[in-house]
């Protein structure tokens, strides 16, 4: 009798001690979110096959815009035209969202259409009635001018999208901060934002937007990165927050003499990475197709030596990086996707320090509140994002910002958790690295330049 209970006593210890230690990494059962994810200056095959190939590196949405083509209905998105009509067909049939275009451009070329700047175009043009399921949002207007933003923000335009268009963005990209404010004829890029709020986007209860596009890569910078960028990106992610606005983040994928003359893999995965360490609900990449104008010999002129596909309408290089890392952002977008960004900070490494203007005032490894958090460092700079969730506790993104092609050994410590799942990362295919801290809460993560991961701490 006793060897019985005995036996059932340590049956019931083992089973006690299997619960606890699965309790003890057990994931969390995230929903399937994705990353809208779409390339400005649209593919210029918008056959089956040429939709297809945009979807194969990775876009689940096509933004229509580019304005290369011949000025006419079969050639031109805009609402009502031709092609606009082909794309959606061609959308649905091979599975992708879209964004249509308004077009603010065609005042220039819509000479017998007196109408299409009327107060109601979107249902004066409403022709898309099968194809609204897929219809995401509406390209409005990029790097308005404040002339453009009294245009777009007219009660009865606004009135307008929202009844034709109620489950679609309403989408304005504003300048990056390194523009010049004055130029686009604000007092200051806090004034543009102050505008924009006030403006356009206090008359949306949902749909909320805002947009803005940051390349990093300049030849005139000499390959390096704007000393503004972390401020930029501190500015977008605090106004999306406190507005409670979803974020588009716009990256480079072009190369000429402007921009640098190559992208490395490393190049596309660092755009990405920090789009999401700040927030970001959807990407999208300048430019798919290269636009060219035609000159008055009858020629093509090209704007970029090549982007996502080159001058002949061929997948680059880029192609490949972009398809890599936008399979790597879709596999981590069930995790990071259900927490709410709420502050990032930046620690220059211990072999490169970069001046601490650089960083805007995010310099100290500190965030405002945290739980898990204490400190990180690494051998190269790096930047760390606190997220939040209501359901699953806070997480981090931590991303290598080092100079190019720079390798960085990061090491962090963390607090009131001994198990950490990593998210992301290389080739990251959906299925988190279990780490476990030390007594001391430590760990240390190798990341390669521009990789990130999403740290999730378990109980």
């Amino acid at each position: 009798m006793f060897k019985k209970i005995f036996a059932l006593v340590l049956v019931i210890v083992m089973i006690v001690g299997m619960v606890g230690c699965g309790d003890k990494n057990k994931l969390p059962e995230y929903e399937n979110h994705e990353f809208e994810i779409s390339a400005f200056w649209a593919p210029y095959d918008i056959s089956e096959k040429g939709l297809q190939q945009y979807k194969d590196a990775g876009f689940n949405t096509l933004a229509m815009i580019n304005h290369s083509l011949d000025k006419d209905s079969d050639n031109q998105f805009y609402l009502g035209s031709n092609r606009t009509m082909t794309a959606l067909k061609n959308c649905k049939k091979v599975g992708l969202k879209a964004i249509l275009n308004y077009n603010d451009w065609i005042a220039t070329w819509a000479e017998n259409d007196e109408n299409y700047y009327s107060e109601t175009p979107f249902s004066q043009y409403d022709v898309y009635g099968e194809y609204k399921d897929i219809i995401v949002g509406i390209h409005i207007v990029d790097e308005p001018k404040q002339e453009h933003i009294d245009r777009f923000s007219d009660k009865a335009f606004i009135d307008d999208f929202k009844k034709t268009y109620p489950n679609a963005k309403y989408i304005v990209n504003l300048i990056p901060e390194y523009a010049s404010a004055s130029a686009y004829d604000f007092d200051t890029y806090e004034d543009m934002w102050d505008i924009y709020n006030k403006e356009i986007l206090s008359k949306f209860e949902t749909n909320r937007i805002s947009s803005l596009d940051f390349y990093y890569f300049y030849a005139r910078d000499n390959g390096k990165r704007k000393v503004g960028i972390m401020k930029n990106f501190d500015q977008f992610a605090k106004f999306a927050k406190n507005n409670n606005t979803s974020q588009t983040f716009i990256m480079q994928s072009s190369v000429t003499n402007e921009f640098d003359s190559t992208l490395s893999e490393g190049d596309i995965r660092l755009q990405a990475n920090m789009s999401m360490a700040f927030g970001a609900d959807a990407m999208q990449y300048y430019c798919y197709s290269v636009p060219f104008s035609i000159n008055e010999d009858d020629e093509k002129e090209y704007m970029y030596d090549y982007c996502i596909m080159t001058q002949d309408d061929k997948p680059s290089d880029v192609y490949n990086h972009v398809k890599k890392v936008n399979a790597e952002a879709q596999a981590l977008a069930p995790a990071i996707l259900s927490y709410k960004w709420q502050e990032a900070t930046a620690v220059p490494g211990i072999s490169n320090v970069m001046q601490v203007g650089e960083y805007y005032d995010m310099s100290d490894g500190k965030f405002e509140k945290t739980k898990h958090y204490k400190n990180v460092q690494g051998t190269e700079n790096v930047v760390m994002s606190r997220f939040t969730s209501d359901k699953y506790g806070e997480a981090y993104m931590l991303v290598n910002f080092a100079e190019r092609e720079l390798d960085n050994t990061v090491d962090l410590i963390m607090k009131e958790c001994e198990t950490l799942a990593i998210y992301g990362g290389v080739g990251f295919n959906g299925t988190p690295k279990i780490v476990e801290l030390d007594k001391d809460g430590k760990c240390q993560i190798n990341l390669a330049y521009g990789e990130g991961v999403f740290i999730v701490p378990l109980k």
